[in-house]
């Protein structure tokens, strides 16, 4: 009893209504900031005090990062809980493997990344005949995994094919599935795929894992595709007991396939659902709320709701308008930089948000100019080397044999005199005899068509791993080191008169270091464990949050976490919104919940900036500042530091009279402030017209929609009738000079 005390005396009502949720349904509507994981993990250890066992609790969240946290929060709660948590990846991948044989696939299956997927596709494409170059791999991979999240099988896929490059991805679809097999391997979208048809198909099977899981609790719902749907409903049917938690204002994923349907109708699928709404934020201060809530209060698709906070008024959210791209990266920089050594803020109190990962050149370049520690959040790039790949592609060729990508990549690395000649007579074997080019290298004997040093080569490569795959028990970090010693990888690299190559080595090191750190938290974990960590890894799964740098990541990577200080930048039309999504109302509230989601990782400076003029593909465009901007409430304060701005020079006094230090403190760095426009002489966002716009209603700073190269700005009209032109200057596309009688374009805002 003192203990479920404990688990629920700094709860308020809200959160502890839900922690206390018995059986059935639940929803948990969260705001950003409210609390969330502190709600699902004192609800696991709620349930694991009132005797539900611990094998009958599933907890899945999006990130290894994001569950990593969940799980050590849980286990300071409850210590040596044995409660699975982990992502709905790693949840199919543990399906796959612990039920390897309903789903005809080997438990030693490799999972493929982007890169060996995109291998694979190529070898589809060339074996169905296609031209790979009108039809590159990349898109006729995005198009399988776009099917396989719809839970599209080969078959189905080709019945609803409905032009030229469904009825070619709809060639290719199947094959690529073959090939997947013969590899033993599965790719990303399979660990979901797979699981949602067998649960649909196999009673048997969805009975057994409803009745092992009982209670069911899925973080970010909101982020749910039709496969994760799938697989919640029908492991929540003859025990309905799933407690999901989400908030529609940050579903931001639409682009891999998720559906906000799945949150807002929630209590239609589950009509005895109770819904409990977590709007009180911890977070942010009351400034950046309202700023938050005034923007998000523009979408249609959500549920209505409203932040509060208790927190302080705090720093007003600031607009700043720079010259161009250069000069916003160096103002924000030395922004940051000032703040530091002021000492009111860390480095790592600082985060830098961006649209898309291209924006980040100039950061980087003013960074390094000021002596400024940062961290760019993309990707796993310390496994994304090639030395470090190399090496990975031998320890899943131990484990997997039949990894025919892995084997292409590593028979000749170090050299062996394994040329492509020889390679390609070793495939044409494996096709001929349906074995994996690793069984091929067994039988060289019999390829008399292989000679030499190839065939010397491939012989002791063979042998090598033949060898290693009898340590595949050893820890991670030991086999590591075994498969450095033995393919004379190691000796290669340390050998090498190339400078580069020590850092090289230093990084393969690094590779034993991260596993040896990976078998230390668990003792139970196998190379396969480690492989699959590495493979499911998201973005900010790299991040490293206790290093004292600025950090730099796309808004997407942003979810979930928070920062003192947050600048978003390049916040204009083309790029937030993003140009692809102007003019489609779904995609540009997905664009909207996108900031929103920015904002309200700040917790107590908040600065969204944009420029008047940016490079952008090697073009440099104007820019025009984003709606978004403008929905924002009206005590948002402005600051321009362009001096071509009149308005600036004249109003800066009183400007710094209203807001003293402040605007003190951007006269440090060269900024002149100035006060917006009186509400009064503000012009009210137009929402974009129905229909096409005459020519002849046409004026210069009209804002125009073009449906080739999106949101525009009219610069010049000139000529009468046939003759007419109209000069429009487009953020990503520079000007365009269209005849006024034929172009289509579309009224955004009027001047």
């Amino acid at each position: 009893m003192a203990h479920l005390v404990s688990l629920l005396a700094d709860l308020t009502d809200e959160q502890r209504a839900a922690v206390e949720h018995g059986d059935g349904p639940l929803l948990i509507l969260a705001g950003a900031g409210s609390g969330k994981t502190r709600v699902i993990t004192r609800r696991v250890a709620y349930l694991l005090a009132q005797g539900v066992p611990a094998q009958n609790i599933l907890a899945i969240t999006f990130t290894n990062k994001a569950a990593g946290e969940m799980k050590a929060r849980i286990e300071k709660l409850v210590p040596g809980h044995r409660v699975w948590v982990g992502t709905f990846h790693s949840f199919g991948a543990r399906l796959l493997r612990q039920y390897a044989d309903q789903f005809a696939i080997d438990r030693n299956f490799t999972i493929y990344d982007m890169d060996d997927r995109a291998r694979v596709v190529k070898n589809a494409i060339d074996a169905a005949g296609l031209d790979n170059v009108k039809f590159t791999p990349e898109r006729i991979g995005g198009a399988i995994s776009r099917a396989k999240n719809l839970l599209l099988t080969p078959n189905h896929y080709a019945k609803q094919a409905s032009d030229f490059f469904e009825q070619t991805v709809a060639k290719v679809y199947p094959i690529y599935q073959r090939q997947l097999r013969h590899a033993n391997a599965v790719d990303f979208d399979d660990l979901l795929f797979l699981p949602a048809l067998a649960l649909q198909s196999n009673d048997q099977l969805r009975r057994e894992l409803d009745r092992r899981f009982r209670y069911i609790l899925i973080d970010e719902y909101q982020d749910t595709n039709l496969a994760q749907y799938e697989i919640a409903k029908r492991l929540s049917q003859d025990y309905p007991n799933l407690c999901v938690v989400g908030d529609p204002d940050q579903s931001i994923y639409k682009w891999r396939n998720a559906d906000i349907r799945n949150i807002l109708d929630f209590e239609r699928d589950f009509p005895q659902a109770r819904v409990v709404l977590l709007s009180r934020n911890y977070r942010s201060t009351q400034s950046i709320i309202q700023a938050a809530n005034t923007l998000i209060a523009h979408n249609q698709q959500r549920k209505k709701k409203s932040l509060v906070t208790d927190n302080e008024r705090g720093e007003p959210v600031r607009i700043i308008t720079f010259d161009n791209g250069l000069e916003e990266a160096e103002g924000v920089v030395l922004r940051i930089k000032q703040a530091v050594a002021a000492g009111q803020f860390r480095y790592r109190d600082h985060a830098i948000f961006l649209r898309i990962n291209a924006l980040t050149r100039s950061l980087e370049s003013a960074f390094v100019k000021h002596g400024v520690p940062f961290q760019i959040v993309k990707g796993l790039a310390f496994f994304e080397r090639k030395e470090n790949r190399d090496v990975l592609a031998y320890l899943r060729l131990l484990v997997n044999p039949n990894d025919n990508i892995s084997f292409l990549r590593i028979a000749n690395e170090p050299a062996r005199g394994i040329g492509k000649a020889s390679l390609d007579k070793l495939q044409d074997f494996a096709s001929r005899h349906d074995i994996s080019l690793f069984a091929a290298a067994g039988q060289i004997a019999r390829i008399t068509a292989i000679k030499g040093k190839a065939a010397t080569g491939l012989r002791d490569f063979h042998k090598t791993l033949t060898e290693l795959r009898t340590k595949l028990d050893l820890p991670p970090h030991e086999l590591v080191q075994l498969v450095l010693d033995k393919s004379g990888y190691e000796a290669m690299l340390r050998d090498s008169a190339d400078e580069e190559d020590a850092d090289r080595l230093a990084n393969v090191g690094e590779l034993i270091t991260a596993a040896k750190q990976f078998w230390d938290e668990d003792h139970t974990r196998t190379i396969s464990d480690f492989l699959e960590q590495i493979t499911l890894a998201s973005d900010v799964d790299s991040w490293d949050e206790q290093a004292d740098h600025v950090s730099v990541m796309t808004l997407h990577a942003s979810k979930g976490l928070e920062f003192p200080v947050v600048y978003i930048l390049a916040v204009e039309e083309g790029l937030l919104p993003h140009e692809r999504c102007i003019g489609r109302p779904d995609e540009e509230e997905e664009e909207r919940r996108l900031c929103f989601v920015g904002m309200t990782r700040a917790m107590k400076e908040l600065y969204l900036c944009n420029a008047r003029m940016r490079e952008y593909r090697g073009t440099p465009n104007y820019c025009i500042p984003s709606r978004f901007l403008q929905e924002l409430p009206t005590d948002v304060q402005h600051i321009d530091t362009t001096l071509s701005h009149n308005y600036a020079r004249t109003a800066a006094d009183e400007y710094r009279a209203k807001i003293g230090p402040v605007a003190r403190d951007w006269a440090d760095t060269g900024a002149r402030p100035y006060l917006p426009p009186p509400k009064a002489q503000r012009r009210a966002v137009v929402p974009p017209a129905i229909g096409d716009a005459p020519s002849g209603e046409l004026e210069p700073g009209t804002l125009v929609q073009h449906e080739q190269y999106g949101v525009g700005k009219i610069e010049e009209i000139s000529g009468f009738g046939a003759f007419r032109k109209i000069r429009v200057r487009f953020p990503s596309h520079g000007e365009k000079l269209f005849a006024g009688e034929k172009v289509k374009l579309k009224v955004i805002k009027r001047r």
